[in-house]
This record gives structure tokens, sequence and C-alpha cells, in this order.
């Protein structure tokens, strides 16, 4: 929630919202409605017989405090797409404070955790979630009994590699119906590294609308910026976005499987990145709109 809030009150958020001319637009139409209101109450009321008049300068600081609270950033966007009955959402939170879908979670082609460190999606998972990292292995073992896979040596260890695309799906607690959908997007090197390669993201995606339209159900997608962090995309974040949401909305014409994507920034991405919410929530009504 902290990270949250440096990431409302930081610069490049109200550089992007804050603008001369919303502002002024905000307090020319806020001032309106507050003179007229004002003449229109004076109209039937009066004091030792003349009108009530406001005070001038009560009413411009009071336009000026309302145009720049709706001038404030907007850190969640909704683009709505009626012919589809599918909204897609971006937010900047931690993931793991929305409560209401299922959650997509990035992994290597052998589902290992133990090399990485505690930032990384996966591994904040597992700690929230499970007692322990063997516990962890084991959901993940049980969720891939029937995977194919083929025995490899990461890191001087043995372990089994999954082909990209691999989902594990895990039930979550609490409410029933919500999953954590582990998808391997990135093969790792002989040193547990993962090597960047846009293909294996492109080829992991529809395999996981795939999954999911078979296996999961229709609650809402929340999904991190796939790509970004330790699968070394050299790729901006922007045109990860784009990926995401075409490969998703290439997919929905197959099948609907959710009502709605949530795209996640984290807020420490979202300060260190000075992303503009507004350049992004025009991209995605114009691919909701022209299937870009």
């Amino acid at each position: 929630m902290l990270m949250k809030l440096k990431a409302f009150f930081s610069q490049h958020a109200w550089r992007h919202s804050l603008t001369i001319r919303t502002f002024l637009g905000y307090w020319l139409a806020v001032f309106a409605v507050i003179w007229t209101f004002t003449e229109f109450t004076g109209y039937f009321f009066s004091a030792q017989g003349e009108p009530v008049k406001p005070n001038v300068w009560l009413v411009l600081a009071l336009g000026i405090v309302i145009a720049a609270w709706m001038s404030r950033p907007r850190l969640t966007r909704f683009v709505r797409l009626p012919e589809r009955d599918i909204e897609l959402q971006v937010t900047v939170d931690d993931m793991f404070r929305l409560k209401n879908g299922s959650w997509i979670i990035p992994s290597n082609c052998c589902f290992k955790h133990d090399h990485i460190d505690r930032d990384a999606i996966i591994v904040q998972f597992r700690d929230r979630f499970f007692a322990s990292p063997a516990d962890f292995d084991l959901a993940i073992a049980e969720a891939l009994r029937a995977a194919p896979s083929r025995q490899a040596v990461v890191n001087g260890q043995s372990v089994r590699v999954y082909p990209v695309g691999t989902v594990a799906q895990l039930p979550l607690p609490g409410a029933e119906g919500r999953y954590a959908y582990l998808v391997a997007s990135a093969e790792l090197n002989e040193h547990g590294r993962g090597i960047p390669q846009l293909a294996d993201l492109q080829a992991a995606l529809p395999a996981l609308w795939t999954h999911i339209g078979e296996r999961g159900n229709t609650r809402p997608l929340i999904v991190p910026i796939l790509g970004s962090g330790r699968h070394r995309l050299a790729h901006n974040r922007l045109e990860l976005i784009a990926l995401i949401v075409r490969s998703f909305l290439n997919a929905s014409r197959h099948r609907k499987f959710t009502g709605r994507l949530i795209i996640v920034i984290q807020p420490g991405a979202y300060l260190t990145h000075t992303y503009n919410l507004d350049d992004i929530e025009a991209y995605l009504s114009c691919a909701g709109k022209l299937g870009l």
C-alpha cells in the first residue's frame, strides 16, 4: 500500500495528469457550475432585501481545489469492449492485493524457484500460500503429473524441463474457483538463468489462454507484464503489454474464457520506468476496436 501511495504522489504521475489544459477545463467547468448554482439560489433567497451573493474569492478557491482533485492521477484505467462483453483493465498495484480474480504467474520451463530472489512474482506467491518451498514443489509436481517433460541438468542439478506454454494450475485457498496459473514462458541456460527469447513468450501466451479455456473458469484474470523481469527480454514494457493484449483478444475470438483481463504494473516498476497510463489506455481502446 505504501508503494502505491508513492506512485500516486510521484512527480511523473502528476505531470501526466495535471496539465494546464486539463486543469483549466475542469476549473472553468466547476466555476461555472458553482456560480450558476449561487446565482440560482440568490434569486430565491435574500438578506436585508438584497440577493445572497457568495464570496467570489471563496468560489475561485473552491474551484481550484475541486479542479485539482478532478485532475489527480488515475492509477486504474478501464476499457470496455461491449461487442465482445470484455473489459480490459490496467492498474498500478501489488497484484496480490487484488482478490477478485485468478493470478497468472510467469515461470521458467523447469518451474524452479530456489535460485530466484524474493522480489520475483513466483517467489512472492510461494511465500504467501505455501508453508515451505518443498510444499510448493509438491503442489507443482501434482499439477504437472500428466504433462510431458524431459530430464536436464541446470546449475548442477538434475531437473525436469517442460515445453514452453506448459501450465501448472494451482487452486487458491478461500473463495471457490480461484486459481494460480503458473505458465512456463522462458527456457533456462545451464547456469539457471533465463534465456531471453521473445518467441518463447509468443508461444506461451496462446497455450496459456487455451489451457484456461479448457480447464479454468471465467473469473477475472490478473496478469503482470510477462517477460519484463527475470526473463530478461530487451523489449520495452509497452511492447510486452501490447503482446499480451493482442494474444488475449485473438484467443477471445474463438472462446470467451473471462470477462475481464487485469494487467498489473507493480508500483516500483511504475516509479522506475515512468509509465504513461494515458498512452496505455489509448492503446487498449484502439486494440479493442481495431483488433491491433
